[in-house]
């Protein structure tokens, strides 16, 4: 078996410890909070906010570290941080100290330890199958989708939320890191291997090592940065919500908690088709196809009358959540090569940041004023219309057949 597919394996668990908290499971934490603090749901979103507002100096930090240092080493350090900030949110003594630990320690995970050095550390060594490695390893993010709700909503019952958070500071601390100190490797050449063989009769494109000023420069990372940003700004809004406004609508809590399972599991499927369909057909396509599907599945969840409906619309959410990671990594390596693909993707990150930070607080204002999440939803479709009418001008190039 090829070792690269050890990275992948390794940045799966990573993944889903990381993206399967902070974007699956955090909803489930909103009820518990705002009963514990006596505050508001728009009070308990500024959490979120805060977290991505970090985001903007931690993501291009985190990108420039891994252009220039060993991922393995950055990946460790961001579990053994991972695990801290839980134990810290866990002992939390009022809503201003909650919102400062829950930014700080979401902000160091997903810069160190989620998707930015995942998929930099595998297209490194992947090159014919880097969008089904990229796919593969975001799978994690579906498992834990599925996994880390489970646990949380086991333990909110048990422990209550503050046992719930310190078990998973123990879990991070007893399989993330160990995980990632054996598997992840940074490049080929640390253990004397070459980087996957591209398809015969193929060169990959120029791999020019450009500055920020050059990627900033570059039209292409705009087109694809605010497309990006609109459509994970009205995704991840919805998705923290989930829980609560399916518990609006009547339904109970063990009902609104398949609609986030339901939204992990088509996931899975989404993340296999997507990862196979980068490495084949038009990524631009691609990026089109799960807009579209996140759109129909907010008009879905928006219509909903019955709890069935609401299954559907999270179907369609979670099929579409499968295309984002995959086809976003393999664009990023396309349009930027490998050398500078860590600095564009660190990036990246502040301006999709900048597009997502007001949401939370948009959908958490729009209930307190409509008591409904529906305004929110139709906003956030004509978000996803916008995101896709930004890709028109983007040009890509595929790799040329050598002569």
């Amino acid at each position: 078996m090829y070792y690269g597919w050890r990275i992948v394996g390794s940045s799966f668990v990573a993944q889903l410890f990381v993206i399967g908290f902070f974007t699956y499971a955090v909803s489930l934490l909103v009820e518990p909070i705002r009963a514990e603090f006596s505050v508001s749901l728009e009070q308990v979103m500024y959490s979120l906010t805060a977290a991505t507002f970090l985001g903007l100096f931690m993501q291009p930090v985190g990108g420039a570290l891994i252009d220039r240092y060993s991922v393995r080493t950055l990946m460790g350090v961001g579990a053994a941080l991972y695990a801290i900030g839980l134990y810290a949110v866990a002992n939390s003594a009022n809503l201003i100290q909650y919102i400062v630990f829950f930014a700080l320690t979401m902000a160091v995970a997903n810069a160190l330890v989620g998707s930015l050095s995942a998929s930099a550390v595998i297209s490194r060594w992947f090159t014919a199958s880097r969008g089904r490695a990229l796919g593969v390893s975001a799978i994690g993010t579906s498992v834990g989708g599925v996994v880390i709700p489970a646990l949380i909503s086991y333990w909110l019952g048990t422990v209550g939320w503050r046992g719930a958070m310190e078990n998973l500071a123990l879990a991070v601390l007893l399989i993330v890191l160990p995980v990632v100190l054996v598997g992840i490797r940074s490049r080929p050449s640390d253990v004397g291997l070459l980087p996957e063989p591209s398809p015969e009769g193929m060169t990959p494109g120029a791999d020019q090592d450009m500055n920020m000023g050059d990627i900033l420069r570059t039209p292409a990372f705009w087109f694809v940065g605010l497309s990006l940003g609109l459509l994970f700004s009205a995704y991840t809004a919805v998705l923290s919500n989930l829980t609560p406004y399916a518990v609006n609508l009547g339904s109970s809590k063990e009902q609104a908690s398949t609609l986030i399972m339901a939204v992990a599991i088509f996931g899975f499927v989404g993340k296999l088709l997507f990862g196979m369909a980068a490495d084949k057909f038009s990524l631009r396509a691609a990026l089109w196809m799960a807009q579209g599907l996140v759109a129909i599945a907010f008009i879905t969840l928006a219509q909903a009358s019955s709890h069935s409906l609401m299954i559907v619309g999270a179907s369609l959410l979670g099929l579409a959540a499968g295309g984002m990671l995959p086809v976003w990594g393999a664009l990023m390596a396309q349009v930027f090569g490998l050398i500078s693909y860590g600095r564009a993707m660190g990036l990246m990150g502040p301006l999709i940041t900048l597009c997502v930070m007001p949401s939370f607080t948009v959908i958490g204002r729009m209930f307190d004023t409509y008591a409904s999440y529906t305004p929110a939803l139709y906003l956030f479709t004509g978000f996803c219309v916008v995101a896709a009418a930004l890709l028109l001008p983007l040009k890509l190039h595929r790799a040329t057949t050598s002569s």
